[in-house]
């Protein structure tokens, strides 16, 4: 039995490292030192942003990344790859692998907030982030939140765990819907599937994952409710004290994002429709 145990003990341990793997990449330093060099990256799956498909990375991210990749061969002689060696499902597990390695890069959708900055680096943000209120479409269109307990009578909240939107959900819960249930997932992904099934849910998330939904033709409802104060600004993540920041911060300039190209990146990814929605 004690032999049992050691190596259940053991066998968790192992689990627990593998989802909380540290990496180890190369500096902006060195690489421009030697005027080659990758740029190691993890990702969290993000609809429209980061994926993988047919075995090639894709989406808004993947693209800003090569241009990134253009400036710093023109302005710093540097030929840079980027490594992707691993793809984290679960959003707290993604912050926590950047968080525990070094010199690595994090793809995703991020909020960049005072609370992370403590214990991450972020580049400068590459675009902003509304967020939206969505349930499946039995509910009516709630535009107010006084109004929420009565609208979403018989419903559940499905929300991220570890989002920006946890804290928030909470807050106005207690102020207008109380007896509001709460559960948790670990993905927008997740999220999307509690909206299609049968049951009554309702969700505040980022864009991206509304863009997913509506790319997929689901069901939903959006809710015209305001959430100005939720809107925050999104950034790839790095380990504290990472110098590729001071390369991010050369390349990624409010010009930049005011640029055909840039527009060009959002339309091509994500719709021209949705090119206004996100600034």
């Amino acid at each position: 039995m004690k032999f049992y145990s050691f190596c259940l003990t053991f066998l968790i341990g192992i689990n627990i490292s593998m989802g909380f793997s540290q990496l180890t990449g190369s500096s902006w330093a060195d690489v421009k030192k030697s005027g080659k060099g990758e740029l190691t990256c993890v990702y969290y799956q993000t609809p429209g942003l980061v994926y993988e498909e047919n075995g090639k990375m894709q989406g808004v991210c993947i693209d800003i990344m090569e241009e990134f990749k253009n400036y710093v061969n023109e302005k710093h002689n540097v030929t840079l790859n980027f490594n992707f060696e691993k793809k984290v499902p679960v959003f707290t597990n993604f912050i926590s692998t950047v968080k525990n390695s070094k010199n690595i890069m994090g793809v995703c959708n991020t909020s960049i907030t005072s609370d992370r900055k403590k214990y991450i680096d972020f580049s400068p943000a590459y675009m902003n982030n509304p967020s939206v209120l969505l349930s499946n479409q039995e509910a009516g269109k709630l535009s107010d939140f006084s109004s929420m307990a009565s609208n979403f009578e018989g419903y559940k909240a499905v929300i991220i765990k570890g989002s920006t939107h946890e804290k928030y959900l909470k807050k106005i819960a207690d102020q207008y819907f109380p007896d509001l249930t709460i559960e948790y997932a670990n993905s927008g992904s997740e999220v999307n599937t509690k909206l299609r099934g049968n049951d009554k849910y309702f969700t505040l998330i980022d864009f991206t994952e509304y863009f997913d939904a509506v790319r997929k033709k689901m069901n939903v409802t959006r809710h015209p409710v305001p959430l100005n104060e939720l809107e925050d600004q999104l950034g790839f993540i790095f380990p504290k004290g990472s110098d590729w920041t001071s390369a991010w911060e050369e390349f990624l300039t409010p010009e930049f994002k005011e640029s055909v190209k840039y527009k060009k990146i959002v339309a091509d990814n994500l719709g021209t429709s949705f090119v206004n929605l996100i600034r």
